[in-house]
């Protein structure tokens, strides 16, 4: 079933009749196939309708729902809206599977927003998981098989740029280091020379990507991150002594590693270049109450911005085998690191992958407290 909504003017009128129509349906049962209310100046509610079996059947749809959600849709789309239409697909009376289009005169673009009622949606990264009902969810949970994807009722469309800010969660997985005037520490075979692989750096951002215009975009908002600098040398040692923090080497053991980590909090503003201008793919998959959409960026995007952040906390980390016996030796300080950090940032991404490069401008430890080293970090976002 579907309902066409003519824009010149909603108001209180139109739930008033709306709902008068709702309690006395049969009134208007010689209508085979159009139903029109007309109120206030040329303002009209046309209802199409294929049999009198369809206009028994809107007897039963929450129409005060469907008219409230319209308000609000119009409320926030402005003076641009042509029409509305609201569709549900499988006729669950407005109770879910109900979709609100926005179509605007002047753009080519068609915004979906899913009402959940009596349910939840968790976004993780690119991947968002929903229920309608919760009532249901135990149900559908049992009867549900994730290695058979067969029965899922699946679809997909292209979504179009958001004209406004839209927000997503995501999490950065890569690798850290520092560099000692523009240099790796290896060259010089210092004792806090990192080891590539296994210094890990993972951040979690909540990011806002707000249109600018044309292919431009803001990405800004705020995330954690963790630096891990794992050292090369398994029975490197670091230690704060009264004037400066100093690395060395314990051979009194059998090293299995040596680390130090240090946790931030930060804010980021990075001007991107999204040549696909916004758009991205959406895959759905749906089966009962239980919904998993899958969002993949199109096209390709570069930019680069800035970042600043606060540090939380701090410590060190040896793991050794001892006579024998395996041994940890955990110490948190602040081993004259700096409190703030900031830097350069840069992202690249095509179609679904994205990439970053963090290049902090300071220094990680204080002047004159410890060596003059500059950290850095790239990985991928997810």
């Amino acid at each position: 079933m579907k309902t066409i909504i003519t824009l010149k003017k909603i108001a209180i009128t139109g739930v008033g009749c709306l709902c008068l129509f709702s309690a006395n349906a049969s009134e208007y049962a010689a209508v085979t196939d159009t139903i029109i209310l007309e109120f206030g100046n040329n303002s009209k509610i046309l209802i199409l309708i294929e049999d009198q079996e369809d206009l028994k059947l809107l007897q039963s749809y929450d129409i005060n729902q469907m008219l409230e959600d319209l308000a609000v849709s119009i409320d926030s789309a402005g003076d641009d809206v042509d029409y509305l239409t609201i569709e549900d697909n499988e006729g669950d009376h407005y109770l879910r599977d109900t979709t609100i289009i926005v179509r605007h005169r002047n753009r080519n673009s068609v915004r979906n927003e899913t009402r959940i009622r009596n349910g939840v949606s968790i976004r993780v990264a690119n991947y968002e998981i929903a229920t309608d009902n919760l009532e249901d969810l135990a149900d559908d949970l049992d009867d549900l098989d994730p290695l058979d994807f067969s029965d899922y009722r699946k679809y997909e469309r292209i979504e179009k740029r958001s004209w406004g800010t839209r927000h997503s969660f995501n999490l950065e997985l890569g690798l850290s280091n520092w560099l000692e005037d523009g240099e790796f520490p290896d060259a010089s075979n210092a004792q806090y020379t990192i080891k590539p692989w296994g210094s890990w750096y993972v951040g979690l951002s909540s990011t806002h990507k707000t249109s600018i215009g044309g292919p431009l975009f803001l990405e800004w908002g705020g995330h954690l991150s963790w630096y891990n600098w794992k050292f090369d040398d398994t029975n490197t040692r670091i230690s704060k002594e009264d004037t400066q923090v100093v690395f060395s080497a314990d051979n009194s053991v059998n090293g299995i590693k040596s680390k130090l980590s240090a946790t931030y909090i930060n804010a980021h503003l990075v001007p991107m270049f999204d040549f696909s201008y916004g758009s991205r793919q959406v895959k759905t998959m749906e089966k009962g109450s239980i919904r998993l959409t899958k969002y993949k960026r199109r096209g390709f995007r570069i930019g680069g911005g800035v970042y600043g952040g606060y540090r939380l906390g701090s410590r060190s980390k040896a793991v050794f085998k001892e006579d024998g016996d395996r041994e940890k030796d955990k110490e948190r300080n602040n081993y004259f690191m700096n409190n703030f950090r900031y830097g350069l940032r840069g992202q690249v991404g095509y179609k679904g992958f994205d990439f970053f490069l963090n290049y902090d401008l300071n220094e990680v430890f204080i002047d004159n407290r410890g060596p003059s080293l500059n950290a850095i970090s790239f990985g991928i976002i997810l």
